[in-house]
């Protein structure tokens, strides 16, 4: 594995830029250097990620693919893997691991979004590696399988010999690729992702109330110039909690390391397809 790709992995970034620092019994300073942790993995991820791509346009330039693998690589893999870096990218814009000023309703509302198209979009690369790998190295029968039972997880290529190496190198993120579906499938048959906010103690309830108060007060008396202000100030009231979730009755979940340690598993894969890929077709400059 290479040093990029061992930087997917929060644990590096944990053990490196954590670990040596905690002291026990000392909250603020433990969570500074554990954020600082989760921000270097995010980076991490980030240029992974990038290189992910250079290396899918590299592939483009050396494998001549057939028809079929060509065009879901194209307009599958490459297009998705741009939605996932494009909302990536976006969402730590707005929601880096130190952040604890709450959401306004315009950033839940594009945090929210990203979150869905991130996790979505995770679960349709490795489909479309899946439909690629199978047009490039496949035999007959696994091209006229079922769509549904294609899959770089199920049986229909694992019992298909001329992708077995590549599904054997795979094995390990078996157990992954179950739990990410925890994630994924009620983003996309049921209930979206969702950040909440911020979270209240019965302190700020009251803030908020007060302010309400201010406001209302302010408009009765025709004093709207303090209006801007007195919003601003009860819209910083709360605390934003890294947290997210598709259902309040259900399991909540940190944003970091979790999403981008998502993200890097897939990279992950993507890199082992991709160098599979290149020892399963003609150099187009052999051709």
């Amino acid at each position: 594995m290479t040093f990029e790709l061992e930087q997917v992995e929060y644990d590096a970034h944990y053990q490196q830029f954590a670990v040596p620092f905690l002291i026990e019994g000392n909250a603020e300073n433990n969570c500074y250097f554990v954020n600082q942790a989760k921000e270097n993995h995010v980076y991490a991820v980030n240029d992974a990620l990038q290189g992910l791509l250079h290396d899918a346009l590299s592939l483009l330039g050396h494998v001549e693919f057939t028809k079929d693998a060509d065009h879901f690589f194209r307009y599958g893999v490459m297009r998705r893997l741009r939605m996932v870096m494009s909302a990536f990218r976006s969402f730590q814009s707005v929601i880096m691991p130190d952040r604890t000023v709450p959401l306004t309703q315009d950033q839940s509302d594009n945090v929210c979004r990203d979150l869905n198209a991130i996790y979505i979009n995770i679960l349709g690369v490795l489909d479309n590696y899946a439909w690629v790998t199978v047009h490039q190295a496949g035999c007959d029968s696994t091209k006229c399988a079922k769509p549904l039972s294609i899959g770089l997880f199920k049986p229909a290529i694992a019992d298909d010999p001329g992708l077995k190496p590549i599904i054997d190198t795979l094995a390990s993120f078996s157990a992954w690729e179950q739990d990410v579906k925890t994630r994924r499938n009620p983003a996309a048959h049921r209930m979206p992702l969702y950040v909440p906010p911020a979270a209240f103690t019965p302190e700020d309830i009251g803030e908020f109330e007060r302010y309400e108060l201010l406001m209302s007060d302010a408009v009765r008396k025709g004093e709207f110039d303090k209006l801007s202000d007195l919003r601003e100030s009860s819209r910083r009231i709360g605390r934003l909690v890294p947290l997210f979730l598709h259902d309040p009755g259900e399991k909540v979940m940190e944003i970091y390391p979790t999403l981008p340690q998502d993200i890097g598993q897939m990279v992950k894969i993507g890199r082992l397809v991709q160098d599979f890929l290149r020892n399963h077709g003609p150099a187009i400059d052999a051709v």
